[in-house]
């Protein structure tokens, strides 16, 4: 399905010919992205499709599949709301209220689904006053087993009666978001609670991956043993959140061709049995979503907190450390691919922590230092460079840092391979490691556990942790 053309994809049976209709997402509330905006439906094959909103036209001609599209350019960000009129003869589709701003789509697991109700910060968004220029769409759970033409779900107006159902994520990213940049934010959120990355991207995107031979055909018997259990077992499921591609075909697919600015992704818990390997599975679906939309837009990962506290060792190997590496990677290697770090937040036996504000403020941050450009900082402190001199470490962060917590957190590698704790000092950019036992440290390494504690943070206003690193990569 890849390889077929977005719009085709998304509208080959969206209705019957000679019908005018447009996906759920142009209707009434709806937040267009500002700059230029896509509007793309079905109409009568050959008939003329007048769009307008306000000053801006557009016009389409349908093809001989029906499917129309135009685009809508010049368009400034304002919370006056507006009628989108999309014409075609007698035929017409009224979407009210609509304004323009930045649009976002929110996807992944639990933790992305997790509403501000049930957040910490929850009685303080609640106290918010209401605001018009923050809308949120949220995509009702849909798996399907082919693309599917449309999704469910409306916009909703942010308010002491409404946030406490959003995403909590991607409310609070909305929200710092707005707060700066002065302009409407419009979220799509669509994610599945316990799901892996493999569900959420298109047919065929493993394809070029050496490492995933195999991987499709294994998919495809999987689906296949479902649906004959079914036959004589009522109570088999051969749709399912986890299903191969299930939930791009309904609830990612549907929105392919509409206009947004960037996509926020919390998700991993689920592949943590994957955790190198994450690499390529999120690395290629991101890849997969850029292909699908035509171009490759800013997807911003949230890296997992701490979790799962295990008895005390200076490092742990595997699961939750490997796979924030690979989420870092990732960042570092995939076109538009960015990360926000949160090593310093989590709970120890909660899998969903409750504090979902700053994870919310730090994917803001990104976005404002990389994507708007309105900060000079905004991602965590990276180690540039690091260097054995004598019996210590020493770490080059790419900015200054301070430590926190006596500098708890490392550990360096003896000569027989086992791991020490360390002691750190910071000064300006650098971080020197060691431990008084330990001649000429192999390595070393820092929050590498799955609950690690932590201490390194940038030294600026904004305080935000570094991230688990290790020289032995």
């Amino acid at each position: 399905m890849l390889r077929l053309t977005p719009l085709l994809l998304l509208l080959t049976s969206l209705v019957q010919a000679g019908d005018l209709k447009l996906s759920t997402v142009f209707s009434d509330h709806a937040v267009l992205q500002a700059g230029e905006a896509n509007v793309y439906g079905k109409a009568k094959p050959g008939a003329t499709v007048e769009v307008a909103f306000g000053s801006a036209k557009a016009n389409a001609t349908a093809g001989a599949d029906g499917v129309f599209k135009t685009t809508l350019t010049g368009l400034q960000a304002t919370e006056e709301g507006k009628d989108l009129v999309i014409k075609s003869g007698a035929e017409s589709h009224v979407a009210k209220d609509v304004i323009v701003g930045e649009v976002w789509v929110g996807s992944g697991q639990s933790n992305m689904e997790w509403i501000v109700r049930n957040t910490s910060a929850a009685a303080a968004a609640r106290a918010r006053p209401a605001d018009a220029g923050i809308r949120v769409f949220t995509v009702a759970r849909t798996p399907k087993a082919a693309p599917a033409e449309d999704v469910q779900g409306s916009w909703k107006l942010a308010s002491p009666a409404t946030v406490d159902g959003f995403t909590a994520a991607g409310y609070f990213f909305a929200h710092a978001l707005r707060a700066e940049i002065k302009q409407p934010v419009g979220i799509i959120h669509t994610s599945i609670g316990g799901t892996r990355a493999e569900a959420w991207g298109p047919r065929g995107m493993y394809d070029a991956q050496p490492e995933a031979k195999g991987w499709q055909e294994k998919e495809d018997k999987g689906v296949a043993d479902r649906v004959a259990k079914a036959k004589t077992d009522p109570k088999t499921q051969t749709v399912w959140s986890n299903g191969p591609h299930m939930n791009w075909n309904g609830m990612v697919a549907p929105l392919v061709g509409y206009s947004f600015k960037g996509a926020l992704w919390y998700q991993g818990e689920s592949n943590a049995g994957q955790a190198a390997a994450y690499k390529w599975i999120l690395g290629d679906m991101i890849k997969a979503w850029h292909k699908a939309w035509g171009r490759e837009f800013p997807f911003i990962i949230v890296q997992l907190p701490r979790f799962m506290a295990k008895k005390p060792v200076a490092v742990e190997d595997g699961g939750w450390p490997v796979i924030r590496e690979s989420m870092e990677w990732i960042a570092d290697h995939v076109p538009g691919a960015m990360m926000s770090v949160n090593i310093d937040l989590g709970e120890e036996k909660d899998i969903h922590p409750k504090d979902k504000l700053p994870v919310g403020e730090r994917l803001a941050a990104v976005a404002l230092q990389r994507v708007y450009k309105t900060r000079s900082v905004g991602e965590a402190p990276r180690v540039k460079k690091a260097e054995l001199k004598g019996d210590a470490w020493v770490l080059t962060y790419d900015r200054a840092v301070v430590l926190q917590g006596e500098g708890k957190g490392f550990a360096v590698q003896q000569a027989d391979g086992k791991w020490a704790y360390a002691t750190a000092k910071a000064e300006g950019t650098q971080v020197t490691v060691a431990a008084a036992e330990v001649k000429a440290p192999k390595a070393a390494r820092y929050a590498w556990a799955n609950f690690p504690e932590v201490s390194v943070f940038s030294a600026g206003q904004d305080g935000l942790p570094a991230g688990p690193w290790r020289s032995d990569q």
